[in-house]
């Protein structure tokens, strides 16, 4: 059987053209802005207390064009679910541990329209919500592979409608 990979963002399997256009033109502006900044300075020879303001907003705001170039690089620490016939992958958030167990594990399988829940033999569980998937397709085709394996390895399946 085949490996399913769904990711629960949007945007997960092309790229966003509207995030990445606002990205462009935050660098462009935070490069713009140094080099105003910059100006300035050497024009006027002066210091002003509003550039230390000036320069913190810099700061954030190149903190987040780096994430934001840093998870583009780096799509596995992003929210996803993976399973294929023996495992199950999956990753709630993004500084979340990433989460792996075995098919074998599973006593019983609760599929809602809002989440998975992977109840294990240990009495542990595992909830992975489905309300950030994006494509009705992608969602449908992973509660319909959920399904298969769950009949193929004969684990309990309970199908919830709330």
């Amino acid at each position: 059987m085949q490996e399913i990979n769904i990711r629960l963002f949007s945007g997960a399997y092309a790229g966003n053209p509207k995030a990445e256009q606002r990205t462009t033109m935050l660098a462009v502006f935070l490069v713009l802005l140094q080099v105003g900044l910059l100006l300035y300075l050497v024009l006027t020879k002066g210091f002003a207390y509003s550039f230390v303001g000036i320069y913190l907003l810099h700061l954030l705001a190149f903190s987040v064009l780096v994430a934001q170039v840093w998870l583009e690089l780096h799509p596995e620490y992003s929210r996803h679910l993976s399973f294929n016939s023996q495992t199950i992958v999956y990753r709630t958030g993004f500084l979340v541990k990433e989460q792996e167990f075995d098919w074998d594990e599973v006593d019983e399988v609760t599929l809602s329209p809002e989440n998975v829940r992977f109840m294990l033999k240990n009495d542990e569980y595992h909830v992975v919500p489905f309300t950030m998937v994006q494509s009705p397709e992608a969602l449908r085709r992973a509660r319909h592979e959920i399904r298969q394996i769950v009949q193929q390895k004969k684990i309990h399946l309970t199908e919830s409608q709330k």
